[in-house]
């Protein structure tokens, strides 16, 4: 029972993130991903100095120059992941969005084993065999196809996998911990969001619409989603480590599996996007995918020699694309 609540937190805060990550970005006038993406780190660092404050677990290194400069590379690959997750999720449905992260564990994984000589089990090529499958078919069944969403999914895949694997090279010299992922992350990228939002995106006509009263009531609802958006980046920040900690590895790993599937639900009720019968097969096709290869990597986990490299963790919905757990060894 103890442990019912920060799985039930990790899981709630994940889920309203991505759900509002799409409201943001596809139901109003103006789609602004790196200022979406400069509130969610804004508030992920200000609630992360404010929790450690008034005596939450939040604890993380202060930022320093050496760590800094070794880290920043890192944090620019995650912020690249991130803006194409969002330009993905402004053009794709939820569930086919949750459907086609799924490659990126395949991208990973191949990628690991070249990298860090991690071994691919059959169990894992059995999973691996599944998303593909899961991917034609929501890819066929993909009633508002559209090119530019594919191609934003195809450039998130190859950058998340960019990110994980330079993450896992470099977070061995800096020796980072929880939060302190999440810290650097954040406050390293949260001028580079706000000066590619100036120069990117179209503050003039921002300003120009939403100063007619007439759009009053839909300035409101993209305030008040912006405001949530950063609320849950911070959330899923605290949650993460707080389910990691009173459960086990395996239990987590196997949660971040099962919560793709609320996810999706979760959106084809909410989003009025055309719901087939071969995109929730795609949807299910994924989601046993994942708990297959939740179950490969637990395996593979317990089998292999204390220190051994193992592959990844499924990547989950956090943030964008969910592929940035805290604490990544």
């Amino acid at each position: 029972m103890q442990a019912a609540i920060p799985i039930l937190a990790y899981c709630g805060s994940s889920i309203t993130m991505t759900l509002v990550n799409k409201l943001v970005l596809s139901h109003f006038q103006f789609h602004m991903v790196f200022f979406m993406l400069a509130v969610q780190a804004f508030g992920s660092v200000a609630l992360m100095v404010l929790a450690n404050r008034v005596g939450l677990n939040v604890k993380y290194r202060a930022m320093n120059k050496p760590d800094a400069k070794t880290w920043f590379p890192v944090a620019c690959s995650q912020a690249l992941m991130l803006y194409t997750g969002g330009k993905a999720l402004e053009y794709l449905n939820v569930p086919l969005f949750t459907v086609f992260k799924n490659l990126t564990i395949i991208a990973v994984a191949y990628g690991e084993k070249w990298v860090f000589s991690a071994a691919v089990t059959p169990l894992m090529l059995t999973s691996f065999g599944l998303m593909v499958l899961s991917s034609l078919v929501g890819a066929w069944n993909d009633i508002a196809f559209n090119g530019w969403g594919y191609f934003w999914m195809s450039f998130n895949c190859f950058a998340s996998a960019t990110f994980v694997i330079h993450m896992r090279k470099v977070i061995k010299e800096v020796n980072f911990k929880d939060f302190d992922t999440v810290y650097f992350n954040n406050l390293l990228t949260l001028p580079l969001y706000m000066v590619l939002s100036i120069i990117q995106e179209n503050w003039t006509g921002f300003f120009a619409y939403y100063s007619d009263k007439a759009n009053a009531d839909e300035l409101s609802s993209f305030v008040q989603g912006m405001l949530v958006s950063g609320i849950a980046a911070f959330a899923i920040s605290y949650c993460s480590p707080w389910c990691l900690r009173t459960t086990s590895s395996t239990t987590y790993s196997m949660i971040g599996a099962l919560n793709k599937l609320p996810i999706a639900l979760f959106a084809m009720l909410w989003f009025p996007d055309p719901i087939t019968a071969g995109g929730v097969l795609a949807v299910l096709l994924g989601f046993a995918a994942g708990l297959v290869y939740t179950h490969a990597k637990n395996v593979q986990k317990r089998d292999q020699p204390q220190g051994t490299q193992v592959l990844p963790q499924p990547i989950s919905m956090e943030r964008l694309d969910g592929s940035s757990r805290p604490n990544v060894k």
